[in-house]
Order: C-alpha cells, then sequence, then structure tokens
C-alpha cells in the first residue's frame, strides 16, 4: 500500500499548507481519506480526473471534509467534458452533524452510504476489492471514526480526531503504520477529556500497539510545531516521523 499525505494540518492550515487529507493506493484501489481544505488541489496533482474507488470521512468538521464542498463542481464540470469519473462517487460519512450531513445528502453527484454505526466489539467492516476498512467509533466531540485499512495482510491505521480510549491501542495493534492525531504537546494538552491526542500519547500507543511505524498528524496550524512534536513522540515511540505534505510512505 502506498500513503500519500494530502494535508496535514488542523483546524486550520499553516501558511502554504492543507487541512486533513490522504490518498491510499492498494492495487487497484484509490481511496481518499478526509479531504480538508486545501487537498482537493494536492489530489488532482496526482489524479487530475479525480476517479477514485471511494472516500472516506472521518467526521464532519471542515477541516476534515470542506473540499467535499467544491468536488461537487469538479465533478460536474469534470464529467460533463468527457472525464470518466464514475458516477455517483461512494461516499462514507457519519450522519452527523445533521447540518453538515445534509449538505452533502443534498448534492446529486454523490451517494452517501447511510449511517455508519460500528458495532461496540468488532466494528463496521467495508470492502473495496481486496482492501477491508474497519471502522471504530473514537473520542471525539462530534461522530468521528477511526479506520483500519488492510490489503494483503499489510495495515494502515488512521485514527482521525481523538482524545485517548480504553480500546485505541487493541484496535491498531500490529499495524503497518499509524497514522495518529498529535495536535498537542503534553504541556499544552488542555484538560485530561482534550478532543485530540499529544504527541507524547501518540507515541505511548504506537509502544504499546507494536505498529511498524508512527506517523503523526493533523499540526496545528498556528505555528511550526513539527520538530517539537517529533522529539516528544519519539521519546516514546524512536520510529516516529511527522506527516509532510505530498511525501509518499509505503508499507
Amino acid at each position: 500500500m502506498k500513503l500519500t499525505v494530502l494535508g496535514r494540518h488542523g483546524p486550520f492550515p499553516a501558511p502554504g499548507g492543507a487541512c486533513s487529507g490522504y490518498l491510499i493506493e492498494a492495487g487497484d484501489i484509490k481511496l481518499c481519506v478526509d479531504l480538508g481544505s486545501g487537498t482537493l488541489g494536492n489530489l488532482r496533482n496526482i489524479l487530475p480526473g479525480l476517479k477514485l474507488d471511494g472516500i472516506l470521512l472521518s467526521h464532519l468538521h471542515s477541516d476534515h471534509m470542506s473540499d467535499m464542498l467544491v468536488l461537487r463542481y469538479a465533478l460536474t464540470q469534470l464529467s460533463a467534458k468527457g472525464t470518466e469519473i464514475g458516477l455517483p462517487m461512494t461516499v462514507i460519512a457519519p450522519e452527523t452533524p445533521e447540518v453538515e450531513f445534509f449538505t452533502l445528502l443534498k448534492e446529486q453527484l454523490v451517494d452517501v452510504l447511510g449511517t455508519l454505526t460500528p458495532r461496540e466489539e468488532k466494528g463496521l467492516k467495508l470492502r473495496f476489492g481486496e482492501v477491508t476498512v474497519t471502522l471504530y467509533s473514537s473520542a471525539h466531540p462530534v461522530e468521528t471514526y477511526a479506520f483500519d485499512i488492510e490489503h494483503k495482510g499489510k495495515r494502515i491505521f488512521y485514527t482521525g480526531d481523538t482524545g485517548m480510549y480504553t480500546e485505541l491501542v487493541r484496535q491498531c495493534m500490529g499495524a503497518d503504520i499509524l497514522l495518529a492525531d498529535a495536535c498537542f504537546l503534553d504541556g499544552e494538552k488542555p484538560g485530561e477529556n482534550a478532543p485530540h491526542l499529544t504527541a507524547g500519547e501518540a507515541g505511548k500507543v504506537a509502544k504499546e500497539a507494536g505498529v511498524g511505524q508512527l506517523i503523526c498528524t493533523h499540526i496545528w496550524g498556528g505555528r511550526d510545531m513539527a520538530g517539537e512534536i517529533l522529539t516528544e513522540a519519539r521519546r516514546q515511540f524512536p520510529n516516529t516521523l511527522v506527516a509532510e505534505e505530498m511525501h509518499e510512505y509505503f508499507v
């Protein structure tokens, strides 16, 4: 599998950067995971015709889905000019918050596949060809999902936005790549029930879960924190990187 980071920031981009978005390529399957502000242009650098097998939205906060609202123009106009895109496009998304969900539903070019309510024990499994995606409910103020993406025994686990929760280590156990929310530094965490992981917590999860590599993402856009995040996470888990936009990672 190949992971390309389309955007690494949240809840707003750094100058010249983009919010959360990732392209997963596995065999012939191409999945976009989140599509925040600035990611659509980066995606089109790789797939000019936007031919995707599906879009997975972890949740409906704007920094993870705002480019869905301009995607409709790209789909309409590219399709009208003869580009074979494959409509309606499969989009997996929570159904709340209701206002954001309705905005997606009313666009006839996308097919939003119902309510995703992961089962408490096993999560919800979806298949795209030979790719299996398991969804787990995570710890964020709105309905949010982590994605465990598997292809031929290789796994990329994306936490989405989340604070710490009991089952996280078990869910990502043994993943080849843990793509983890690391929005805060330990010393800046705003309380025990913070809606995001710290870099130190992401490193601790990676260590306890025995993952192959940790990639820290959802970097705050207000200042350059990449070096601090990397240092803090590596104290817990040395095989750590900070996500770089338009960089490719392989498993």
